[in-house]
């Protein structure tokens, strides 16, 4: 019986390219639209609370709740981020006042080279702040405060201006809500808004919802103006 020694056709692996997205330079304009629209989706889950609530539902009403604390403290995060990359590249191509933080800011030798590779683009920057930025959180008093000085938009002078009408004392007014929205998301999103101590799951109201929200939006006007005087003095 003769053995087959012909050689079968090797299948080969095909790998589909992989897609890489390029970040997109935004517009400060277009960085408050995505974070309106993206805060409209939020409130309109009040309704859907509303009629949980009304229909006896009170536990589902109050998850809906929750989930509107922990995504609207989100939104703020994603906007700091997205300010950040605007401010920085703005720096960086000469636009804006440099920070003292800007100086101190560190980037890999692997970056270093990207520029020098390309040294008639400046995209490079933008593309690491993107990738930087990415890993971090800017919800904490202290990483917040350190992250807005970092991008020319002093803390101190954000609190003021989001909290003026709040308190004779807007500075330390501004920072307890800070402290206050990061905790109440923790708690939330980490433990089910229950105590360590205890386990007890706090109380949540809609007017506690829209209180914090309504805070979330005052310091991201602030921001926003503030980056805005920026861009016109430049």
């Amino acid at each position: 019986m003769r053995r087959d020694l012909s050689l079968s056709p090797r299948v080969e692996e095909k790998r589909e390219l992989k897609v890489i997205e390029l970040p997109v330079q935004f517009s400060l304009k277009e960085i408050k639209e995505h974070f309106e629209e993206s805060l409209n989706e939020v409130k309109a889950q009040y309704p859907v609370a509303d009629l949980l609530n009304k229909n006896g539902n009170e536990n589902d009403g109050k998850t809906i709740w929750r989930s509107q604390v922990v995504l609207a403290e989100g939104l703020l995060d994603f906007f700091i981020h997205e300010m950040s990359k605007f401010c920085l590249f703005k720096m960086f191509t000469g636009q804006w006042s440099k920070s003292e933080k800007y100086y101190r800011f560190m980037v890999p030798m692997s970056k270093v080279e990207d520029a020098i590779n390309t040294v008639n683009s400046k995209d490079w920057f933008f593309d690491y702040l993107n990738d930087r930025f990415s890993r971090d959180v800017f919800l904490s008093h202290e990483s917040m405060k350190d992250q807005l000085n970092l991008i020319g938009i002093d803390f101190s002078k954000t609190m003021k201006r989001a909290f003026s009408k709040e308190s004779e004392d807007p500075l330390k007014y501004g920072k307890q809500v800070v402290i206050d929205l990061f905790q109440r998301r923790n708690d939330i999103a980490h433990q089910n808004d229950r105590s360590h101590a205890s386990a007890k799951k706090q109380d949540i109201t809609k007017e506690f919802v829209e209180k914090y929200i309504t805070n979330i939006e005052l310091i991201v006007n602030a921001i926003y103006d503030i980056a805005l005087d920026n861009d016109i003095i430049k």
